[in-house]
């Protein structure tokens, strides 16, 4: 097999595994009982597709303000919007109303699951066709 191949295979088989260690961290977030905030409702089917079952709010049909202020209470929250620039925007808009009322957000795994997802999927919704099995992730 040609090196370069092989690079390309090995970066591969990381790439993989980072995307597995992300799907896992995003299943362990919600059974800790952090608080998942995502754009809209393909984006929750998507993610009780991967077996989360702890609290998910959706942006849509609500203003970024009047979320803020439904979530203010919620000690511990990941905003998980897509990884494009519309979701960076949003992020950071979500962000500056919760902080500002004292919300904990928790932007160390968020960019952690960006790194694992964005080489993959750039909507949330897009990790639909992933399925979580006994024997780990099904792609």
């Amino acid at each position: 097999m040609c090196p370069l191949r092989e690079a390309t295979q090995a970066k591969q088989e990381r790439l993989e595994e980072r995307f597995v260690k992300g799907v896992q961290l995003l299943i362990n977030l919600s059974e800790d009982g952090v608080t998942i905030v995502v754009e809209g409702i393909k984006d929750i089917t998507a993610l009780r597709g991967l077996g989360l079952s702890g609290p998910i709010y959706m942006l849509a049909g609500h203003s970024v303000v009047s979320l803020a202020d439904e979530l203010a209470n919620i000690p511990r929250l990941l905003i998980l919007f897509d990884f494009d620039r519309r979701g960076g925007q949003l992020t950071r808009r979500l962000t500056d109303q919760l902080e500002g009322r004292g919300v904990s957000i928790l932007h160390r795994e968020r960019h952690q699951l960006r790194r694992a997802f964005c080489w993959r999927v750039r909507v949330i919704e897009g990790l639909k066709g992933i399925e979580k099995t006994p024997k780990g992730t099904k792609f």
